[in-house]
């Protein structure tokens, strides 16, 4: 190998690793400059989202699962009772905290639009542990047990045509994705609103 050839390699193998060194330096600057979330915060600023909503709403008593998840009954219901184990049908829409619609079994008047159509109502066997509704439409992409813990505790105290209320901190919601179609934010509050309807 001649000299010349030797200067080429060498001037070569110093560009690639100057440029190695640079990108590296690059992306650890990039690392460093990746935000970190607070998630103590966030559930700190979902609780006083739940807190002001149930207080605009004069939700009273509003009762907290173990996971906590919010709920307050708003009608009992008149209709027939429900019982571990029974086949119930429910009505629900799904909001985020700013009041959009994403999800529910009642069709829409022609003004609005629901970004996950269902309109039928959804039947399942209730369970104390609310186990059953893990496998319904009612919970695609949410994370934790807040809302099958909300409404298994609540609706062994209701009838059919009660209704009540649940709030779910975004951590029990979609946590910090967004919804499958990106549109609900992530770290959204979540309010579900249940009325059951048959028992069988």
């Amino acid at each position: 190998m001649n000299a010349a050839k030797s200067f080429q390699l060498i001037e070569l193998l110093l560009t690639f690793s100057i440029m190695f060194l640079m990108s590296f330096f690059i992306s650890c600057e990039e690392i460093k400059s990746i935000e970190t979330v607070d998630y103590q915060e966030i559930w700190e600023s979902d609780s006083l989202t739940i807190d002001n909503y149930i207080k605009e709403n004069n939700l009273d008593p509003v009762f907290t699962t173990a996971s906590g998840a919010r709920y307050a009954i708003q009608s009992v219901g008149e209709g027939d009772s429900i019982s571990y184990n029974d086949l119930i049908t429910i009505n629900y829409t799904a909001y985020d905290a700013s009041g959009v619609i994403f999800k529910s079994t009642i069709t829409p008047d022609a003004n609005e639009y629901y970004i996950y159509p269902i309109y039928d109502p959804l039947t399942f066997t209730y369970t104390s542990s609310g186990w059953t509704l893990k496998y319904t439409s009612l919970f695609s992409s949410l994370q934790g047990d807040g809302l099958s813990e909300a409404i298994s505790s609540a609706l062994i105290n209701m009838k059919t045509g009660g209704q009540v209320v649940i709030l779910l901190p975004s951590a029990l919601g979609f946590g910090s994705l967004s919804d499958p179609s990106n549109i609900i934010s992530p770290f959204s509050v979540l309010r579900y609103e249940i009325s059951p309807l048959y028992v069988r």
